[in-house]
């Protein structure tokens, strides 16, 4: 197991088991569907953020894996530009819109998962240009942030 392995996991082994498993279980998932990517982690005053994307830069993440300390959420960074046909996607603010996921089967429900390729999709699209777009999947620890 790499550095990067060992801090997310020292990260998530504190939480409840069935969160923590769920989590990895997503990480697992999202690795494999946004490969090449840049899975980008770092912890905040109440969360543990696991970001993917195809730059190195936090906001150009497509989605997001958001750990609190009871439940996760998938967030979706350029949610409000999303086709969203069931309107699953929950939240009020100008940019952020994300699922609750309870369970593993959740983010294989179609409609999820549709939102997860849109947003690949969009992403991708943007970050075309991006000179430090990955070859392969990379991992970045951030520090962690202590703001609201």
């Amino acid at each position: 197991m790499n550095d990067e392995e060992k801090h997310i996991r020292n990260l998530i082994l504190p939480l409840p088991p069935k969160l923590a498993e769920l989590a990895q279980q997503l990480r697992d998932f999202l690795k494999k569907e946004t490969n090449p990517a840049i899975e980008i982690v770092f912890s905040s005053y109440n969360s543990i953020n696991i970001g993917y994307g195809f730059t190195e830069k936090a906001w150009d993440c497509y989605c997001g894996i958001i750990i609190y300390s009871k439940h996760l959420n998938i967030s979706f960074p350029s949610g409000v530009s999303l086709t969203d046909p069931e309107n699953i996607l929950q939240g009020t603010g100008t940019k952020v819109r994300h699922i609750r996921i309870d369970k593993f089967e959740d983010i294989e429900k179609p409609a999820v998962f549709a939102l997860l390729k849109q947003a690949r999709e969009n992403a991708w699209i943007q970050t075309a240009n991006s000179s430090d777009q990955p070859k392969g999947l990379k991992t970045i620890i951030k520090p962690k942030s202590n703001n609201k």
